[in-house]
């Protein structure tokens, strides 16, 4: 869901904005007001929805989170879990030039690595505040060894792998907001692992590398994958 790019009407370029609800009712109440309405619905929503699914809990799985936990920290208190999905910039960059994004995403290299940097240190700067509720997933990880880190990752959050987990494919996914690839996808791979290598111009995979790879290494990422 994008509950908080919408509240904030936090996007590159968005032809509507004029129109959209959001932008609408911040002329008739304060901000912290219309936060407070709709970010405590926004978790009524979330517990209802478990509830209907006979779900102990829930999550919320959007990429700017990252850049928003001081809201979630409002909304929720202490009780929630932070897991922080990273992975090496190079790839990263080449997948999202792939993707496009372009009302999410700046067209521009530069801004783009800006935007890895800002999620990338908002996420491990929670962790060492609060390493009690922070969870660490890096990508190469996740698909060099799926069982091992989805297993380990379960363990963090205080719950038992489920072998679902693992068998995504055999799950019917939603269209929409999902990730459109996911819909073609069947199993892990590692495919994607040092894509930018045949996806990025040399001289964009030296200013990526040049730039993003220190916090990568912060994060526990290690030698990118040639």
């Amino acid at each position: 869901m994008k509950f908080f790019r919408d509240f904030y009407g936090d996007y590159v370029e968005d032809p509507i904005r004029h129109v959209r609800f959001m932008k609408s009712i911040r002329s008739m109440l304060p901000e912290e007001d219309l936060f407070e309405i709709f970010g405590n619905g926004f978790v009524a929503m979330h517990e209802r929805a478990a509830e209907r699914a006979g779900k102990p809990r829930w999550a919320d799985k959007a990429p700017e989170n990252v850049v928003f936990l001081d809201r979630w920290q409002q909304l929720l208190g202490d009780d929630w879990l932070f897991v922080h999905v990273v992975r090496n910039p190079l790839d990263t960059l080449a997948s999202i030039a792939e993707m496009g994004f372009p009302v999410s995403v700046p067209p521009d290299l530069g801004s783009r690595i800006e935007l890895y940097l800002r999620y990338t240190s908002a996420g491990i700067e929670f962790g060492e505040a609060n390493p009690e509720r922070y969870v660490r997933v890096l990508y190469e990880d996740l698909v060099e060894a799926p069982e091992a880190t989805v297993r380990a990752m379960m363990e963090g959050l205080g719950e038992d792998l489920a072998r679902e987990q693992l068998t995504f494919g055999d799950v019917k996914h939603q269209k929409g907001l999902e990730d459109p690839k996911v819909t073609r996808t069947t199993e892990v791979h590692d495919r994607s692992v040092g894509r930018w290598q045949s996806d990025l111009a040399s001289r964009d995979a030296e200013l990526i590398a040049d730039r993003a790879l220190p916090i990568w290494r912060r994060a526990g990422g290690g030698a990118v994958p040639s």
